[in-house]
């Protein structure tokens, strides 16, 4: 098992990263292993995942989690489901808040299935996390996606910037929409700084926007709203 510390300070989460854990959670033959990540807002208690109708063991999460190991889910047509989980964690509480269907999961694929937006409507995403790149052994892979969707009725696109806006940073990416992840970069393993626009506006900056990326790792480093009406990142190891 692999241990990665997820920056920025401010909102730290350490936890276990591992795949295939809970077994072929969704039935028999070749899966393709998913992590489940929960991005939403306004939903008392924790929330849940569903997969081809069969709720996913270890997705009950709390706002800003990802799952602490990942779902193997049979190859061929998928659907995934999320809303809010029972008492006990082990299945959802009602109907689905909402539902993705029509996905394709590969045989040894690798993806992230992510909730985003607030109750009573929040979306879906499904992310296929293959790299294809080569690491050198200090290096690491990092995308940035956004999974804030909005403020009040407003959209929310953001661009993101390697080093300190001003002091020699260079673009990652502008314009990043809701769901659409950022291609990989390939970085420099341990702490790289970045900076957050949303428009013309600096969102996350300085220690809140510093992340340490572990030699070999490959990262899909959320942008979602945080307790205080602002905005963090979250990084979200793929299995």
């Amino acid at each position: 098992m692999k241990r990665f510390l997820v920056m920025p300070v401010l909102a730290a989460v350490l936890f276990t990263a591992a795949c295939g854990e809970d077994g072929d959670l969704m039935g028999a033959g070749p899966t393709g292993s998913v992590r489940f990540f929960n991005a939403t807002t306004g939903i008392a208690g924790s929330s849940g995942f569903t997969a081809n109708g069969k709720f996913a063991n270890g997705s009950a999460l709390a706002s800003g989690q990802p799952a602490q190991s990942c779902a193997e889910v049979s190859e061929g047509p998928a659907s995934f489901a999320f809303g809010a989980a029972n008492t006990g964690g082990t299945g959802l509480s009602g109907n689905a808040l909402t539902t993705l269907d029509n996905q394709v999961v590969t045989a040894g694929g690798n993806y992230t299935v992510a909730a985003a937006g607030s109750a009573p409507s929040p979306t879906l995403f499904m992310l296929d996390n293959n790299f294809a790149g080569a690491l050198a052994a200090n290096e690491a892979a990092v995308r940035f996606v956004n999974l804030a969707p909005a403020t009040g009725t407003a959209l929310n696109t953001f661009t993101v910037l390697k080093g300190v806006l001003g002091q020699g940073h260079t673009l990652v990416q502008s314009g990043i929409a809701v769901g659409a992840p950022s291609t990989f970069n390939t970085v420099t393993s341990g702490s790289s700084v970045y900076t957050i626009l949303k428009g013309h506006e600096t969102v996350i900056s300085g220690s809140a926007a510093t992340l340490n990326l572990q030699a070999g790792s490959v990262n899909t480093v959320a942008i979602v709203p945080n307790a205080s009406g602002g905005f963090q990142l979250v990084n979200v190891p793929r299995c």
